[in-house]
């Protein structure tokens, strides 16, 4: 099965001023074509992985898009165009939180561009029988 990596770099944005660069790798892998993986290398041995649905990281480049725990939206910075990223969730402490990240916009474009090549908008097909099996052998 195809799968693409990429390496972006990202910044966290921390009470919407300061900014912690990030490592960041996209993961996209045509057996669940649907999805991006998005995983923050937060240290050297701490890294985060997020799923995050394709076609809402696509159209969060041209309009605000979601409205759950995850949300996209375009905005320029400096004359640098970016992709908003807000990630909401509870963490292990049972508090909500909501942490903000910021990608070049050309290089989540550029990966996802990658990924319609791969696996055109309307082609994706998902193995259901092989997902109900993995879901009913985890339980």
């Amino acid at each position: 099965m195809l799968s693409l990596s990429e390496t972006v770099f990202m910044n966290l944005e921390v009470d919407g001023a300061e900014r912690i660069p990030l490592v960041t790798r996209l993961q996209y892998d045509a057996g669940d074509p649907f999805a991006v993986r998005v995983c923050f290398e937060i240290q050297e041995d701490v890294a985060v992985t997020w799923t995050i649905e394709r076609d809402l990281l696509a159209r969060g480049l041209a309009e605000e898009a979601g409205d759950g725990d995850v949300r996209v939206s375009p905005r320029t910075v400096d004359g640098r165009r970016e992709a908003r990223i807000e990630l909401a969730g509870c963490g292990l402490d049972g508090a909500w939180g909501c942490a903000v990240f910021c990608a070049w916009e050309p290089a989540l474009r550029h990966f996802l561009d990658r990924t319609y090549e791969a696996v055109p908008e309307g082609e994706e097909t998902v193995d259901v029988d092989a997902f109900l099996h993995e879901v009913l052998a985890a339980g």
